[in-house]
């Protein structure tokens, strides 16, 4: 019987000392994949971490009669690497992938680029505030002033007679028109 077949067997058997050594007996064709694929960030200790996870799992499943460990352990080491590879290479995550730190872009003479967070609108904007403006309610307006701190909130409330919750609710309908209003 072969020496991996025996270790196939004691590590289904339970036996943790038999996964090191099946793990060396592929270090070849883990050290072939490493050089073969590139994952940002991915070190020494990584490879082989994925490695001898996929080397526990491949022998808790491998069926003896059906091709060999080897092909079987290559396999799905492959397959493991290509979906790490996919997760990194997600859409969502290619700015991450594509950026460089900022003591590189100095060295190689680029410079931030700053850009607005919101675009300005067209119309001028005295126009848009009194459009806004003249969309609200007499309630909104005084929340209007209570934000500008022309008013205190207390001042507020007792000569409109409302309660705090009416005022905060008011804010909040103000809020969504002003930015239906200027933002659009």
């Amino acid at each position: 019987m072969r020496q991996e077949a025996i270790l196939i067997r004691k590590i289904k058997a339970g036996d943790q000392d038999a996964l090191p050594e099946l793990y060396n007996l592929y270090r070849p064709l883990i050290n072939h994949v490493k050089q073969q694929y590139y994952v940002r960030y991915y070190d020494e200790q990584d490879w082989n971490q994925e490695a001898l996870i996929v080397c526990h799992e491949a022998a808790l499943k491998y069926q003896e009669g059906k091709g060999t460990f080897g092909s079987y352990y290559k396999v799905r080491l492959l397959n493991r690497v290509r979906s790490v590879l996919r997760y990194h290479m997600a859409y969502r995550r290619r700015a991450a992938t594509q950026a460089i730190s900022l003591e590189t872009a100095i060295t190689n003479g680029l410079k931030p680029v700053r850009r607005p967070a919101v675009l300005v609108s067209c119309v001028p904007l005295s126009e848009s505030v009194e459009e806004a403006i003249s969309n609200l309610s007499l309630l909104e307006i005084w929340t209007l002033l209570i934000i500008l701190g022309v008013y205190r909130q207390e001042e507020v409330i007792n000569y409109l007679k409302v309660s705090q919750l009416t005022l905060v609710r008011a804010r909040s309908r103000l809020v969504r028109k002003m930015r239906a209003s200027l933002l659009k």
